[in-house]
């Protein structure tokens, strides 16, 4: 019933009907009548009843289903708006905030605000006179830096000011967590906020600078003469603030960090406002917006107590009365005697550590758990993040999918885990910091070591079958001997490509955390075993730096533990991302290594898919002598072994190279009998790589309408097995054929469509694209 539905919700917000009635605007009495029942609302009420308590719109949806089978129309008179309560004595009017103006590209970044903000009236009045010292014309940006230590409230009263005044910046709003005290991992490279803020600016990918100065020289551009309003949260240092500054006066911006930042107050003329702890009064009147003035009124020396024991941290009283708001009958004293019972208080008060004020209002959290949730939330902390989904929350575990779920959904409830897509959980920094020093406290070592092998294998085996499925045919994948998994690891039941490459695209910062675990943790095989696993969608999917990462890390790994196949495979990886960039002197030297240790393996098929690497690689250098040498090498060795796959894949590359030493006819004979064996196999990648290989040398041999049937099956073969970057070859193939028949409309479509792929991917070879383009746009003027 929508009367359960509204109680239920406004309980779990730890608000009264009065503070209810005031954020949405439906009178208390209403309120009231509506959760006791029998009498329909209005459908306007419900919507403001929603709005304020922030539902998503499926349970709006829910809502109003809800209220439209309750009993008759609720008379006008109760629903009217709640009168507005008189601003405090010391408060700072502010003109009421308009909707979102009109038009694209105006970013409104500003994370929801605190609904319940209290007191920090000195401090918004400080803030509040930055606007009004604005010298316009002088081209300083203005700037607000926020220090304090961490759960004092700084992004709080950030983002709260920010939504005061964000009617006086109508060209946007935009916000970035800099993570500069994030334990597992850097502080946030500023290009890397430059792009973000770029793409929320409305700039199209393609017009973005790949290096980092351009980016940043770029934002800097776009925000100037405009009225922007800027918060960069949690920096670590000045040096991460400073290359995100827009020069304009027009701009406010507000860094917030837990160091002090005399640079940015010395040579950029930052205004420092240093944040302490709320006064006395403050923290009371917080207890009393949340738990309702009664509670506190009635109970002052808990009420007092419970404040002190947090320190008057706004971040540990707002979890403490939150969870004193969902048993309203348990005096305010019981949780401050549990406070001063607990070890952790000391922690809290502790200046030695950089989590130590914030771990005890987790515990109160985690010992409410029930034993098997907490377990879970302590082995989540193993996970390198930045998400985790089922299956591998019940390998980390051990435990069935099915009862993983309802213990995540238990940790879900009770606010220690997120879920912002169905099935895929993710915990803030500290959460997971707090989570991995649980787990070192409660778990024995033995333990640990037996989730992390767990998890490990989930990754290693998913990924593997995820390359079978995906990448089976392919000259890039070669099977890795896993071994059985460990006891309680599971692997996802992927059924096909397209779940494969889901998988591979859904995991992909996930298993690139994972391979730097493993290495840490001196888990070898693991490590270079799960670049292995990913290496071809890293490379179909052009991702270049994270393949290059990979590799070097596999190396590492290897050469750690003296694995010659991990060596092998590692040596191949790199010189596969040195050709695809240019580097092919670097190139053919990893390829090199890689082949005499492939031969002293005794390895074939290894062997022989390095010589079609060596091969592409002296093609890149225009020795297509050598190149054809290579493949026939190759050809050599996959007839002796017999495999058929490989020895398509030969003949393609001998056709190939042919062609470009002006033997096309002969390259069309061993193309023709590569697809053949194509075919006979299944094999799509290679029917795709060979096709594209026929309409070429058609083109070349002016053949153009036997060129495009051949070129569209080579497309279309490509785009069913989720060749992203090859895609883009083939249409700029498609576009040179296009152009020779005289149909340049069709020859700026295929070209434009492969510009998209190859400027998305940063590849060097959009040049040549654009190059094209251009001159045909020069021959039509």
């Amino acid at each position: 019933m929508f009367s359960g539905l509204l109680r239920e919700r406004r309980l779990s917000a730890g608000w009264s009907q009065d503070e209810l009635a005031e954020r949405s605007g439906v009178s208390a009495r209403s309120i009231s009548a509506l959760e006791a029942g029998g009498r329909r609302p209005r459908m306007s009420s419900v919507v403001r009843l929603a709005e304020a308590l922030g539902v998503d719109p499926d349970t709006r949806a829910r809502w109003l289903a809800a209220a439209r089978a309750v009993g008759a129309e609720e008379p006008a008179g109760p629903d009217a708006p709640a009168a507005a309560r008189p601003p405090a004595p010391d408060a700072v009017a502010v003109p009421p905030f308009p909707h979102p103006p009109a038009g694209p590209a105006v970013p409104q970044q500003l994370p929801m605000a605190i609904r319940h903000f209290t007191g920090r009236s000195d401090e918004l009045r400080e803030l509040d006179a930055l606007l009004g010292d604005r010298i316009p014309g002088c081209g300083a940006v203005v700037i607000s830096a926020i220090a304090g230590t961490a759960g004092v409230g700084k992004t709080t009263l950030a983002v709260h000011f920010a939504h005061r005044v964000a009617d006086r910046f109508p060209d946007g709003q935009l916000f970035a967590n800099l993570r500069g005290f994030d334990p597992a991992r850097a502080p946030t490279d500023p290009a890397d906020v430059a792009r973000g803020f770029l793409d929320a600016l409305g700039v199209p990918a393609p017009r973005i600078p790949t290096d980092p100065d351009g980016q940043l020289a770029l934002l800097r551009s776009r925000l100037a003469g405009t009225r922007t309003l800027i918060v960069l949260d949690n920096a670590r240092e000045a040096e991460q603030v400073r290359p995100l500054l827009p020069g304009s006066d027009t701009c406010l911006v507000m860094v917030t960090s837990r160091n002090r930042m005399p640079g940015l107050v010395a040579l950029e003329g930052a205004v420092p406002l240093a944040l302490d702890v709320l006064s006395r009064a403050e923290a009371r009147e917080l207890l009393a917006r949340r738990l309702g003035p009664g509670a506190v009124e009635e109970q002052p020396e808990g009420t007092d107590e419970l404040i002190e024991l947090c320190a008057r941290l706004p971040l540990a009283l707002n979890i403490a009365a939150a969870r004193a708001a969902e048993h309203p009958g348990t005096p305010l004293g019981v949780w401050a005697r549990e406070l001063r019972d607990s070890r952790a208080r000391l922690d809290l008060l502790s200046a030695g550590d950089g989590h130590a004020d914030v771990r005890l209002v987790f515990s109160w959290s985690y010992r409410a758990l029930k034993p098997q949730a907490a377990r879970l939330f302590r082995l989540l902390g193993l996970h390198p993040g930045p998400s985790i989904g089922v299956a591998a929350a019940a390998s980390l575990a051990g435990l069935p999918p099915s009862r993983t779920r309802r213990l995540l959904d238990d940790l879900h409830r009770a606010h220690l885990i997120a879920e912002p897509d169905r099935g895929r959980y993710t915990l803030h920094d500290l959460l997971r910091a707090y989570a991995a020093e649980r787990a070192a406290a409660d778990e024995p070592p033995r333990e640990r070591a037996g989730a992390t092998l767990r998890m490990l294998d989930h990754y290693l085996h998913t990924a593997h079958r995820a390359g079978c499925l995906a990448y089976a045919d392919d000259a890039s994948w070669q099977p890795l001997p896993l071994g059985e998994p460990a006891a309680g690891a599971q692997a996802e039941a992927l059924a096909d490509r397209a779940q494969a490459l889901a998988w591979y695209r859904g995991e992909q910062a996930v298993l690139e955390r994972v391979v730097d675990l493993a290495h840490r943790a001196g888990l070898d095989a693991h490590a270079w075993r799960l670049v292995g696993v990913q290496v071809s969608f890293l490379l179909k999917s052009g991702l270049w730096a994270q393949w290059q990462r990979a590799g070097e890390t596999a190396l590492a790994a290897a050469e750690r533990s003296g694995d010659l196949r991990g060596r092998a495979h590692a040596h191949r990886w790199l010189g596969q991302v040195h050709r695809s960039q240019g580097r092919q002197p670097r190139a053919r030297h990893e390829l090199g290594l890689a082949l005499d240790l492939f031969d002293a393996l005794g390895d074939r098929p290894g062997e022989g898919r390095t010589r079609l690497d060596l091969a592409l690689a002296r093609g890149e250098e225009h020795d297509d002598a050598e190149a054809v040498s290579e493949s026939r090498r190759a050809l050599e060795l996959f007839r002796e072994i017999g495999d058929r796959n490989g020895q398509a894949l030969a003949l393609n590359s001998i056709g190939w190279y042919l062609t470009h030493r002006g033997e096309p006819r002969a390259g069309l004979v061993h193309c023709r009998q590569g697809l053949d064996l194509a075919r006979a196999t299944g094999n799509l990648p290679a029917q795709s790589s060979i096709q594209d290989s026929i309409g070429y040398i058609h083109h070349q041999l002016g053949e153009y309408g036997d060129a495009l049937p051949a070129y569209h099956e080579s497309l279309r073969l490509r785009q069913e097995v989720g060749d992203y970057f090859l895609q883009a070859d083939i249409h700029t193939h498609i576009g040179d054929t296009h152009l020779a028949l005289g149909d340049t409309a069709a020859a700026s479509a295929a070209w434009t469509r492969s510009l998209a792929i190859l400027e998305h991917l940063r590849h060097r070879d959009a040049d040549a694209v654009r190059a094209r383009l251009d001159a045909l746009g020069a021959g039509e003027h």
